[in-house]
C-alpha cells in the first residue's frame, strides 16, 4: 500500500482533474516523484490535453492510476472537507479514511485504457512560426460570443495590422452568423496570411480553466495549434489539429 498526499485538494481538482474531465471520461494518471501527469485525447484524436501537476510524492517508481470515470473521482474528492488529503493506493483502488469521510474508488487494470501515443515533448520541439498570448477575459468573451453563433462550432484565427483576431463562423456554409473579436496585440513571428480554423471545443475547455498565462503557438504549414497554460502548480498543453477550411 502506498500513501498519496494531496497538498491542495481544490487546486488539484480545478487545475488538473477538471481539464482532463472536459475531454474524456477515463484517463491514466502517472504518479512520479515530483509530479502527477496525464495525457488524454478526444474520441477522434484531433484534440490532446497533457497536464502536469507539480507536487512531491513519496514514490520510488512511477505508479499508474487507471481512472475509469474522472468526473466521479472529482465528485468524491469534493466531499472531503479538508484541503490536505491522504489517499491510500492499493493497486486496484484508491481509499480515503478520516474522522468524517471515507470512500473506496476502484481502478481499472493496466492496459484497459489506451492513452494517446503522442509525444508531447516532440510536439513542443516543432518550429511554431506564430506565437501570441491571450488573457482570461478574452477567452471568456469568446465563449459569450458563441451563444450568438449557434450554427457553427468553428473558430478562425487571422492577423491584421499586427494583431490577432478570431471569428466564430463556418466559411464552408452559406448564411451562417459570425462573431469577430480582437484577441491579442502581443504577437511574435509570421502574420497569419489566411484564416486558420479549429474546433471551438478547444476554447470551451480553456475557458473552464483559471489560468495565469496562456500562449498560443501555431505552425501554419502543419496546421497544428499548441495552447500552453500555466495555472498555479499545473502546466497544461492542449494540442489541436486545424480544419481544412
Amino acid at each position: 500500500m502506498t500513501t498519496l498526499k494531496l497538498n491542495n485538494k481544490a487546486d488539484f481538482i480545478n487545475s488538473f482533474l477538471s481539464p482532463i474531465g472536459k475531454l474524456t471520461e477515463n484517463t491514466v494518471i502517472k504518479v512520479r516523484e515530483k509530479e502527477f501527469v496525464s495525457t488524454s485525447s478526444s474520441a477522434d484524436g484531433t484534440l490532446i490535453v497533457h497536464c502536469v501537476y507539480s507536487q512531491s510524492n513519496d514514490v520510488s517508481e512511477t505508479l499508474f492510476l487507471n481512472i475509469p470515470d474522472i468526473n466521479k473521482l472529482i465528485k468524491v474528492l469534493a466531499c472531503i472537507q479538508e484541503d490536505q488529503v491522504e489517499l491510500s493506493f492499493n493497486n486496484n483502488n484508491i481509499e480515503h479514511r478520516s474522522a468524517t469521510v471515507g470512500f473506496k474508488y476502484h481502478l481499472l487494470e493496466d492496459g484497459i485504457i489506451d492513452p494517446p501515443s503522442v509525444d508531447i515533448s516532440k510536439i513542443k520541439q516543432i518550429e511554431f512560426n506564430t506565437v501570441f498570448s491571450v488573457d482570461q477575459q478574452t477567452v471568456n468573451q469568446l465563449v459569450k460570443g458563441s451563444t450568438f453563433t449557434t450554427d457553427t462550432d468553428k473558430i478562425y484565427f487571422y492577423t491584421e495590422n499586427g494583431q490577432v483576431f478570431a471569428t466564430l463562423t463556418d466559411r464552408q456554409r452559406h448564411n451562417v452568423d459570425s462573431f469577430t473579436q480582437l484577441i491579442s496585440t502581443n504577437v511574435k513571428g509570421d502574420d497569419l496570411e489566411r484564416e486558420l480554423p479549429i474546433g471551438f471545443e478547444t476554447i470551451r475547455i480553456i475557458s473552464s480553466i483559471r489560468f495565469t498565462e496562456l500562449k498560443v503557438h501555431i505552425n501554419t504549414k502543419l496546421n497544428v495549434f499548441l495552447f500552453q497554460l500555466i495555472c498555479n502548480d499545473t502546466n497544461i498543453s492542449i494540442v489541436s489539429s486545424g480544419y481544412v477550411g
